[in-house]
């Protein structure tokens, strides 16, 4: 009996052993295929769409966010950034029922979606890479649809991270390291950004002004030709009345009358 209970010990816990992996990586796949289908591309059309109906105008809007091209890893970048993007969302803001309202209200549900599910997609820093990250983090200043391509870049980029099915749960404290020890720029002034704010408002003020211009040195050149063929028609006439016009010139007119003549009776 002993001898049987030994032999059947091994085939029992076999089964067990291949029912919990199996068990786990029917998890795991329902877990990758969970997160690669939050993100569509139908809500990033939405993104592009919210991004063509925007106004171009000289206002912008400040937020703080990370800096991707100063952390130069896109997981971190990824981790660092996710957190802070609802901040973005909350300043995206249309009117109640709009077709942009809508399309908003789509985007901030998948977004919260991403950490709905009970092994997040995305998985939060530690305590100590959120104090580190703060160092990459600056702040940003744009018009409204450039807010919204940069809302759109980060949710292309999850997809693409989430679709090669990368780690989020390396450290990524070396990297947000590097931004601390990066020298930091100085903060624009006032009047650096508005300058920079109004580049393309400049460049249209200059283009009216060059183009006034155009149309009045064509109107004078216009004025000036009348003004002169008034004068040269009212000099010839004098001529005539006097009887002093030259002979060449009593010709030529002579010629140009007759052919007025000609066109008056047709």
């Amino acid at each position: 009996r002993l001898q049987s209970s030994s032999r059947a010990c091994p085939v029992s816990c076999t089964l067990l052993t291949f029912f919990f992996l199996a068990a786990c990586s029917i998890r795991e796949t329902e877990q990758k295929g969970y997160c690669e289908n939050i993100i569509t591309k139908k809500h990033l059309d939405k993104l592009q769409e919210l991004i063509d109906s925007q106004m171009l105008m000289s206002c912008h809007v400040s937020f703080e966010f990370i800096d991707k091209q100063e952390l130069g890893d896109r997981i971190c970048y990824v981790k660092a950034a996710f957190p802070r993007l609802e901040d973005i969302l909350d300043k995206m803001k249309f009117k109640k029922n709009s077709d942009n309202f809508n399309k908003t209200k789509d985007v901030q549900n998948m977004y919260k979606k991403i950490d709905e599910n009970e092994v997040p997609c995305i998985d939060a820093q530690d305590d100590h890479e959120r104090e580190l990250s703060q160092a990459c983090s600056r702040e940003f200043s744009m018009p409204p649809e450039k807010m919204l391509q940069l809302v759109k870049d980060f949710f292309q980029e999850i997809m693409d991270l989430l679709d090669k099915n990368v780690d989020f749960k390396r450290d990524c404290s070396k990297a947000y390291q590097k931004c601390s020890n990066a020298p930091k720029k100085e903060p624009p002034s006032p009047e650096q950004r508005r300058k920079k704010a109004q580049p393309k408002e400049t460049q249209r003020e200059v283009m009216s002004y060059v183009l006034v211009a155009i149309l009045a040195i064509v109107a004078i050149l216009l004025a000036i030709g009348g003004l002169l063929f008034y004068k040269h028609k009212s000099r010839v006439r004098l001529w005539l009345t006097l009887g002093t016009l030259p002979p060449r010139a009593l010709a030529s007119w002579g010629t140009a009358h007759c052919r007025e003549k000609e066109i008056e009776r047709a």
